[in-house]
């Protein structure tokens, strides 16, 4: 069972009031939250703020084990609420940031441009298993620095990936259809061919520096997914869903229908070699398992010398077996050793969810800097954080394992980074069945809330300080109060912001301020 270390500042003993902690606590009970005791979608509302944030639970959490990166970053789906980044303690998994206003956050991670570190996510126009929109940037004060997209395409940026270079670039997957001879495959003289493509632009001036399309290097008869079906939107045939920069200036990427993991000539977009796939152009070392991964996501290079490369191999295209409780083509997290002199790939190490899962979309893979490495299981509603050796430090559930045959959370990728948050807007305050309630979506820098309270909005005085613990505290008021505001401290004691005024007969907003 999760245990949770509470700040150790004092309350004023005079005032006689104690914290209480708003949010709703990390569930323990698997079979309860497994049969549905807790819903389909358990989740968490709050009285200072309209989101809505997802009820974990807590299958395992060793926090010794697990103390690299302060925050979690993921997108998961939440009842009548629109897609959101967010971000969530590592401390105690609380929410700590979510805007529905972007219309998107896929892949929300930390990733840094000119030594600055901005919190990146896909927003835009969602279609079935691809997307059209822009990568954006947004700040430490959640300010939009940068929303890029392509250019020259005849659809934006897709939502698989968003990767910003050490050059000062962004890479964008793109997905659009195209009307082309198919009958390679199956299909017609002039068939409608859904069409992958990349372009790195300049961060700075959204100049294009390199745009690839996969037809112009691939072949139809490569592909390895379903047989060709005439659909609305065009045959998948490639479905790219990672891309990346080397530090020699090529791309690797990841290609689901194609079973593959292509290097791709930065200058003129040949293929330099693949693991997997059709073609594949490496001698498996382990027995065959190396290189039978399949509808794979998130493949990258882990090292300096960009011998190793970690993937999340879903293993499956479809549903074939339970989970939990999976049986064959169950899904793996792999890291593969390659022998560029020797042209051989092996498995250094491989992952599996302590109780066997297949997720048969989405996913992804992160090393940690000590050694870790954090899964999203994709459809399968859960994250896992594995050490070194392949223990499990961490596993997290957002919904019930019996919903994810119908697509579970789902997560796509999750992250841990350090980051520190300091919003613009200000906190916001709420008064509810003679509670005070506080919260400042985004801050990361709170340490203590303190209760300031009076006859009237011009003459209130501090009544309590308590220490903050979870999106939203809950403060009791010493007795009966007109008017309260609560302001945000941080470790050293100094107020770094101020919440709304509440009438306390009425629970209105006193003044013109309009607070996040």
């Amino acid at each position: 069972m999760p245990f949770f270390r509470f700040s150790s500042l004092l309350v004023a003993a005079a005032c006689g009031s104690l914290p209480v902690l708003a949010d709703l606590p990390l569930i323990t009970d698997a079979d309860g939250y497994n049969d549905w005791a807790y819903g389909d979608r358990p989740n968490q509302t709050y009285h200072s703020s309209p989101l809505v944030s997802p009820r974990f639970l807590v299958n395992t959490w060793d926090k010794n084990a697990t103390t690299t990166g302060s925050h979690i970053f993921m997108a998961p789906a939440n009842p009548n609420q629109g897609a959101s980044p967010m971000i969530f303690s590592s401390e105690d998994l609380s929410l700590v940031y979510a805007d529905p206003a972007w219309d998107g956050g896929n892949d929300a991670r930390v990733q840094v441009y000119d030594e600055i570190a901005y919190l990146t996510f896909w927003s835009g126009f969602d279609e079935t298993g691809h997307g059209t929109g822009g990568g954006v940037m947004v700040d430490s004060n959640y300010s939009m620095f940068k929303n890029l997209t392509t250019t020259g395409l005849i659809t934006g940026a897709d939502n698989h990936d968003f990767s910003i270079t050490s050059d000062g670039g962004a890479i964008m997957n793109n997905y659009h259809v195209i009307y082309t001879d198919l009958t390679s495959i199956g299909g017609p003289v002039n068939g409608s061919l859904l069409d992958c493509a990349f372009q790195e632009v300049d961060v700075a001036t959204g100049d294009v520096r390199f745009t690839w399309k996969a037809t112009d290097h691939f072949n139809l008869t490569e592909g390895q997914a379903d047989p060709y079906e005439d659909v609305e939107g065009g045959y998948d045939w490639f479905h790219m869903n990672a891309i990346s920069k080397t530090v020699d200036g090529n791309y690797l990427i990841s290609v689901r229908h194609l079973r593959t993991i292509a290097l791709i000539n930065g200058t003129d977009g040949s293929r330099i070699w693949q693991i997997g796939g059709a073609n594949n152009s490496f001698k498996d070392m382990s027995g065959g398992n190396a290189t039978n991964f399949a509808f794979q996501h998130d493949a990258r290079f882990t090292d300096a010398n960009e011998t190793e490369i970690t993937l999340f191999d879903n293993h499956a295209m479809h549903v074939t077996s339970p989970t939990a409780g999976c049986t064959s083509d169950c899904t793996r997290a792999l890291r593969l050793s390659l022998d560029y002199d020797r042209m051989e790939v092996s498995i250094a190490s491989e992952f599996y969810h302590p109780q066997s899962v297949q997720a048969w979309a989405q996913g992804g893979y992160q090393p940690l800097d000590n050694g870790n490495a954090v899964v999203g299981w994709g459809v399968v509603p859960a994250l896992t954080e594995f050490d070194g050796a392949g223990n499990v430090v961490m596993d997290v559930q957002l919904r019930p394992w019996n919903t994810t045959e119908e697509g579970g959370a789902p997560l796509y990728r999750v992250y841990k980074f350090d980051w520190v948050g300091q919003p613009t807007w200000e906190p916001s305050c709420a008064f509810v069945d003679g509670m005070v309630y506080v919260s400042w979506n985004g801050a990361t820098e709170v340490a203590s809330w303190s209760l300031v309270g009076g006859a009237s909005p011009q003459s209130m005085d501090q009544y309590t300080e308590v220490p903050k613990d979870g999106f939203e505290t809950s403060i009791q008021p010493p007795g009966e109060v007109s008017f309260v505001r609560v302001d945000a401290l941080d470790a050293d004691g100094n107020k770094i912001g101020s919440s709304n005024v509440v009438d306390t007969s009425s629970g209105d907003t006193v003044g013109s301020r309009i607070r996040a």
